[in-house]
C-alpha cells in the first residue's frame, strides 16, 4: 500500500495529552500536518492544540455515548480526516484472579472497542476519497505471554488481528492500515506497568539477555509519520525482538500470500 506526504494532511490522534500520543501529534505537526487532538484531559489538549496550531476535542473513549458520531462531529468542524491514530489505551495491573470484572470491561472498551468504532466512523469518507491511513498502537504483549498483563495482552492481540483483517478488507481502496507492536516505552504508563512484579521479573530476564530495551516516544512518533509516508504496514520495537514478532506474524502473511489476486471489495454490500 502506497503512502502519502503528511504535509497538509489532517490527522486525528487519540490519547494525545501525553506520552506516545503527544509525541505523535508533535511529529505530525512538525511534518506539516494539521493535527486534531482527542483525550480526556481537556485543558492539556487545548494547550497543546494552541501550541501546535491544531484542534482539541475532549473525548473519553471508554464512554460509548461520547464515541457515538465523534468522527462526524470532528469532520463537520475541521474537515475530512486523512489519518486516524488509535493511540488511547490503558494497562491492566493485576493477575486475572485479582482483576475486577468492571475493570476488564473498561480495558476492553478502551483498547479494542473504541479503535474499532472510530475506524468504522472514519472509513466511509476515506474510502470515498481513495486516500487515508489508520494507525493502531498495539503492543508486544499482543503476541507474547505476559504475567500480569493477560487482559491487556488479549485486547492488544484483538487490535492487532483487527488491523491485519482490516488491511486485507481495504485492499485496493487507497486506504492503508499500520499496526505498531511496542515493547517498553519511556512513558508514565509504562512506569505503572513495571510495578507488576511478575512482569518486572520476566522483563529483567530478557534485559539480561540483551533482547529488551526501552524506546523513546519520539522514536515511535517518527516511525508512525514515516509509515504514513511510505505505506509501511507494521512498526516493531524493540528491534532486537524483530525475529520473534516476524515469526508470530508468519501465519497471517502465509494466508495473505495464498490469497494474492483475490479482491474482497466486490463483496461489500
Amino acid at each position: 500500500m502506497s503512502g502519502f506526504d503528511p504535509r497538509g494532511a489532517r490527522v486525528l490522534v487519540t490519547g494525545a495529552s501525553r506520552g506516545i500520543g503527544e509525541a505523535i501529534a508533535r511529529e505530525f505537526a512538525g511534518a506539516g500536518a494539521e493535527v486534531v487532538l482527542a483525550a480526556r484531559s481537556a485543558d492539556r489538549i487545548e494547550d497543546l492544540a494552541r501550541e501546535l496550531k491544531g484542534h482539541a476535542f475532549p473525548l473519553d473513549v471508554s464512554d460509548p455515548q461520547q464515541l457515538e458520531g465523534f468522527v462526524g462531529r470532528v469532520e463537520d468542524e475541521v474537515g475530512p480526516l486523512d489519518v486516524l491514530v488509535n493511540n488511547a489505551g490503558v494497562e491492566s495491573s493485576h493477575y486475572l484472579e485479582r482483576t475486577d470484572e468492571g475493570e476488564i470491561a473498561r480495558i476492553v472498551a478502551i483498547n479494542l472497542v473504541a479503535p474499532m468504532r472510530l475506524a468504522r466512523q472514519v472509513l466511509p469518507g476515506m474510502v470515498d476519497r481513495a486516500r487515508g491511513r489508520i494507525v493502531n498502537i498495539s503492543s508486544l504483549a499482543a503476541m507474547t505471554p505476559t504475567p500480569g498483563l493477560v487482559v491487556y495482552g488479549a485486547t492488544k492481540a484483538g487490535l492487532s488481528q483487527f488491523s491485519d483483517g482490516l488491511r486485507f478488507e481495504l485492499k485496493g481502496t487507497g486506504v492503508g492500515v499500520t499496526v505498531a507492536h511496542l515493547g517498553p516505552i519511556d512513558t508514565e504508563m509504562w512506569d505503572k506497568v513495571v510495578d507488576i512484579k511478575g512482569l518486572d521479573a520476566a522483563q529483567a530476564r530478557l534485559r539480561r539477555m540483551g533482547l529488551l530495551v526501552t524506546v523513546s516516544p519520539a522514536k515511535v512518533a517518527r516511525d508512525v509519520v514515516g509509515a504514513v509516508r511510505t505505506g509501511r504496514r507494521e512498526i516493531r520495537h524493540p528491534k532486537r525482538l524483530w525475529s520473534n514478532m516476524a515469526l508470530a506474524a508468519s501465519p497471517k502473511r502465509i494466508t495473505e500470500a495464498l490469497l494474492v489476486g483475490f479482491d474482497p471489495r466486490p463483496y461489500v454490500d
